[in-house]
């Protein structure tokens, strides 16, 4: 079982799956809670040429205007799972130089030159109270997909005990031709020695041996054309184990550990409720953020900033100014959210369909279940029935009358056939208790190991 679940090839499509999804919860982890740090740098140069017609003022204005804008800015910020809040930091600088051919009525009268630096700093945190509180709007991408993963981890599972099913069932099958072949062959040995006995004493009773193996030869050979196929089967999927040498087998003395409340395991246990389950919990995932969405808008947000200002225009133009800040800004939407409120509508009505389908699909496996743990219980009791026939059978009794003389050859051979029959009826019905069995375990998914 552990060389067939240790292979890719088998469940390859389905580990992808769950790569993916591992993916997408990372990335929507890592876009909602890792720092975002924006870099932007502008270079540039304008010319303007400004002519006024019919000028008669004294007062300069500038004709040609040559402008340089050096400026670079950089934001960081960060979102933070715990209660929603984002923090975020910011600086600008600015290097302008503005160079200008200054025209009164009487035309050019000088150059004039500008330059400057400007440097703004800020940091501020905001925190929502009301609308989108512990982040719990702008983590529902995450929290789904976080339902998604664990939703894809229950379908790579499945389809490792699907798998595990069907080759256990194959490998069932290949134990029963084995056990039926040693029965026809020990019973075919009795016989051939019978045979051999009655070639000495009579010609009749040779001939009906002779027939009777020639109906067990004809079984055996119908039971090892079967195990050929089986053989085929199973070594393509355990390719690496040697049958031939060291065959696996099943235990002749028929154990199953029944579950007492089927209704509590299959709760908690089984995937296919738990998949629904995670349904539910995305379902829900949904309604508290569109209930949330109907909400105002109330973020309670403190900050500083820090403006610095440098130029050449004046002799007192050095300046700084800092600026502290707290404030509750308040929104709300009067006319509502139509589309909000349709998917809230059609969320809450899903809760329903979910709870129906939950319940439902218990129910057929809680029904299931029982029946085939009836069947099991049954097919114990008629296992030991035939097992109690089996030690009361007196086995070569009428072989050791045919030996002495005092036996007929269709006694022995009926002797022979009803203890053979009697042992393969033993085997099918051991073989339907594995089958049930193995039916059982994957009605509650307990086929696949704990540890991998």
């Amino acid at each position: 079982m552990h060389q067939l679940l240790s292979s890719d090839d088998f469940f390859e499509k389905e580990r992808i799956g769950v790569q993916i999804k591992r993916i997408e919860m990372n990335g929507d982890r890592d876009h909602y809670a890792n720092w975002d740090w924006d870099f932007g740098a502008e270079l540039g140069r304008t010319h303007k040429n400004k002519l006024k017609h019919d000028y008669t003022s004294s007062t300069d204005y500038a004709r040609k205007t040559t402008q340089q804008v050096r400026k670079i800015s950089s934001d960081l910020s960060k979102k933070f799972f715990s209660n929603g809040s984002e923090l975020a930091f910011s600086f600008d600088r600015s290097l302008p130089i503005k160079d200008e051919e200054m025209h009164d009525k009487n035309d050019y009268q000088k150059d004039k030159n500008t330059t400057e630096y400007l440097n703004d700093m800020s940091v501020s945190w905001s925190l929502p109270l009301l609308k989108n509180k512990n982040g719990i709007i702008d983590q529902k991408t995450y929290d789904i997909a976080v339902l998604d993963y664990e939703d894809e981890k229950l379908v790579l599972a499945e389809a490792q005990e699907d798998f595990i099913e069907d080759k256990m069932s194959e490998f069932i099958d290949w134990v029963a031709y084995k056990w039926k072949i040693k029965v026809v062959d020990n019973s075919l040995m009795t016989l051939q020695e019978s045979q051999e006995y009655a070639t000495k004493v009579s010609l009749r009773d040779a001939d009906a041996f002779a027939r009777a193996i020639d109906k067990n030869n004809r079984l055996l050979l119908n039971f090892r054309s079967k195990l050929k196929a089986q053989n085929i089967l199973l070594l393509g999927s355990i390719d690496t184990l040697d049958f031939a040498k060291n065959p696996p087998t099943l235990k002749q003395n028929f154990q199953a550990n029944l579950v007492k409340n089927i209704k509590l395991h299959g709760q908690y246990k089984v995937r296919d409720l738990m998949r629904i389950k995670l349904e539910m919990l995305k379902n829900d995932r949904y309604i508290s953020s569109y209930k949330n969405e109907k909400m105002a808008d109330l973020d309670f947000t403190i900050s500083a900033s820090r403006d610095d200002n440098k130029g050449n225009y004046t002799s007192f133009s050095k300046s700084s100014e800092i600026q502290y800040e707290a404030k509750l800004i308040f929104s709300y939407s009067l006319s509502g959210d139509i589309g909000n409120q349709v998917y809230l509508d059609k969320y809450q009505l899903k809760t329903r369909q979910l709870e129906l389908k939950f319940n439902s699909k218990l129910k057929d496996i809680v029904s299931s279940a029982n029946k085939v743990g009836t069947d099991i219980k049954q097919g114990r009791v008629q296992l030991a029935l035939i097992e109690q026939q089996l030690k009361l059978f007196k086995l070569n009794e009428e072989f050791k009358f045919y030996l002495k003389g005092d036996g007929e050859a269709r006694f022995v051979i009926d002797e022979q056939n009803d203890y053979q029959d009697l042992l393969l009826e033993r085997i099918a019905v051991l073989i339907d208790l594995y089958t049930n069995k193995l039916m059982y375990d994957s009605l509650l998914d307990r086929l696949l190991p704990l540890k991998l």
